[in-house]
């Protein structure tokens, strides 16, 4: 009974190389919002773009 319930979930194959900088950047984004980087990551993170 519970076989005739049950439905099937189909993801779409995402390669690692597209979810994973994604995933970083969102979660880097929500703390950026968040305000819970210290102001000194910030200024090595644009330091390091800068170069």
């Amino acid at each position: 009974m519970l076989e005739s319930i049950r439905k099937t979930v189909v993801l779409p194959q995402v390669p690692v190389r597209v979810w994973m900088p994604a995933v970083s950047l969102t979660a880097f984004g929500w703390l950026l919002a968040q305000d819970l980087i210290h102001p000194v990551v910030i200024f090595f993170i644009q330091l390091y773009l800068a170069f």
